[in-house]
């Protein structure tokens, strides 16, 4: 059919007309880079999801605007007045704050996906996405034949494990199905256990070798880049050096340096420096995990600390740190016991407990370590693994002992035997002051340093420390409505834009339109957490509506069941 020209031109002319008027009704058709989401909502076909009405806090302006949401599919289609258009699905989000879904750029969630894919205790959070392998463990390379200690735990949990490597792992995740994105480091750990045990020694040329075969291995299967854990063992047993070999490695594949670093307490001034450098040598970003000074003897380190980074980062050095919304931390008892001690694995460490001389031997280190980090008193039982100590969990570790009417020290190893050398503990070793001076600084990301659990089932264990089930909503609720130590969108950002960038995902962590759906919506004015030391295990308050990849997972108090999450791969994928 051949057009007259006048036709073409009053066709045109429409056009023209249309656009301009749903311009001036403020729908944002953006002509590029996917405006065919915004042109179908546009003639009719509407969106599979409108949020309506909100105050949008998008994760990059210093200023919230209201704004409707057009989602379409798993990503935002459109964000502008959609007051006309229609949805499959209306959020009616009037008074409350609609934010990109928080980034956990600390969390242990690991293998808990592959037991409870429901993400429970973060996703209520309003957590969407999780970056694990930190503190130098991961769930990958493993040899095919287990530890003894792994078989006890995946058989207590029921778990299965059938992979090697992280394109092993991240099958079995995306098989499984998980509630929220998740991403993972490679910890350095678990590379020198793999290579050579948990021996403490210098990695001969040959191990050395096979450490960054393994990084590189991992980097290109899609690890955001290398953790370590060097205040843990075996993680602890390497020098700076041989960190500095394997950060190279992930530099190259565009990876980052996560660090718990050396001492978080007597040495840690020591301890930020060392990081410091392993980052410069590397060239490689650094990630500074849950920074802390603990222990009063301490708190006057942290000025000092952050004095460090801030120089650190005029010359160059791409730093930036997490911090979890607490004064407690929360570890194994035996990291206050020395490295040396821990030799070998647990069984070693165990059967040195048992060696009265070697207890002996041990004694004054572990008390140096214990008062750098307050004092006994300052410690919480919160799991063990037997019957006969169960009665144990959510006790200070004095009261323990004196129920057995020994010391402290003694009751710690004689406990330790009995648990096989894991015990898990809270530790209030950080000051308010501190915790605020740490949280405010721009430089600082928001962490649980927690996992996904759930109030039942295999993941219902112990008195887990509360950032497991509350991190996000305390921060907002406490630091920013109460304590008003950041406006909201400068806190937000903390928790979605600023761990995207680090991470390297271009479509996340922001609300713009073509970027993933992944979003929450609350109440500024009841956001809060609810769990505590004593009663841990209660979701947060104030939040409506998580999402997912376009799909709601949390509406109010009621998990939907649905599984939108993906596993995604960090700047190195092949």
């Amino acid at each position: 059919m051949i057009l007259k020209k006048e036709s073409i031109v009053k066709d045109r002319m429409n056009r023209r007309q249309f656009i301009k008027s749903s311009a001036q009704a403020g729908i944002l058709l953006g002509l590029s880079g996917g405006s065919y989401w915004g042109a179908s909502a546009i003639f009719g076909q509407g969106f599979d999801l409108i949020i309506k009405n909100g105050t949008v806090i998008d994760g990059i302006k210093d200023k919230s605007y209201k704004a409707d949401l057009g989602i379409s599919g798993e990503r935002i289609a459109v964000v502008g007045n959609l007051q006309a258009e229609k949805g499959k699905t209306i959020i009616d989000a009037a008074g409350k704050a609609v934010c990109p879904g928080f980034i956990d750029i600390h969390s242990h969630t690991d293998f808990e996906l592959l037991i409870n894919p429901k993400a429970e205790s973060k996703i209520r959070q309003g957590v969407t996405t999780e970056l694990s392998g930190n503190c130098g463990g991961s769930e990958f390379p493993r040899k095919r034949t287990l530890s003894e200690w792994e078989k006890k735990i995946t058989e207590r949990l029921k778990l299965e494990v059938d992979w090697i490597d992280l394109d092993g792992y991240r099958s079995r995740l995306t098989k499984n199905g998980l509630a929220v994105n998740h991403g993972t480091l490679v910890g350095q750990g678990t590379i020198r256990d793999y290579a050579m045990g948990e021996e403490r020694r210098e990695p001969s040329p040959k191990e050395m070798e096979l450490m960054k075969e393994l990084v590189v291995e991992a980097m290109e299967q899609g690890a955001f880049g290398v953790s370590s854990g060097l205040e843990y063992t075996p993680s602890g047993f390497a020098s700076a050096a041989e960190v500095i070999e394997l950060c190279k490695e992930a530099s190259k594949y565009g990876g980052f340096y996560a660090t718990h670093i050396r001492s978080e307490d007597i040495q840690v001034l020591e301890a930020v420096g060392e990081s410091l450098f392993i980052a410069e040598r590397a060239e490689i970003p650094l990630q500074i995990s849950h920074l802390k000074a603990s222990g009063n003897v301490n708190w006057w380190k942290m000025p000092m600390m952050i004095d460090l980074i801030e120089r650190a980062r005029d010359r160059g050095v791409q730093v930036t740190a997490d911090r979890y919304p607490y004064i407690a931390y929360s570890t194994g008892l035996s990291i206050n016991f020395p490295q040396w001690a821990l030799e070998g694995g647990r069984t070693k460490f165990v059967e040195r407990l048992k060696d009265k001389d070697l207890r002996q031997r041990m004694k004054a280190e572990t008390l140096e370590k214990v008062i750098g980090n307050n004092s006994w008193e300052s410690l919480l039982i919160v799991e063990v693994h037997t019957e006969k100590n169960r009665h144990l969990e959510g006790k200070y570790l004095p009261e323990g002992a004196a129920q057995r009417k020994q010391d402290a020290y003694e009751f710690a190893c004689d406990l330790l035997v009995e648990e096989g050398g894991d015990v898990s503990i809270v530790g209030f070793g950080m000051s308010e002051e501190n915790t605020e001076l740490v949280l405010r600084h721009p430089l600082v990301m928001l962490c649980s340093d927690g996992s996904a659990l759930a109030p039942y089932g295999p993941l219902d264990r112990g008195v887990p420390h509360p950032r497991n089930y509350g991190a996000f909503p305390r921060f907002l609720g406490t630091y920013v409505r109460e304590k008003r130590l950041l406006n909201l969108p400068e806190a937000i950002k903390k928790m979605t834009s600023l761990p995207a960038s680090k991470m390297k995902l271009k479509d996340r962590g922001s609300i713009r339109k073509g970027n993933f759906a992944d979003l929450v919506v609350f109440d500024p004015k009841t956001i809060s957490d609810t769990a505590t030391y004593t009663e841990p295990k209660q979701y947060p308050e104030g939040i409506d509506y998580v999402i997912v990849n376009g799909r709601i997972v949390i509406d109010h108090d009621k998990h939907t069941g649905e599984l939108p999450g993906k596993t995604l791969a960090g700047p190195g994928k092949k």
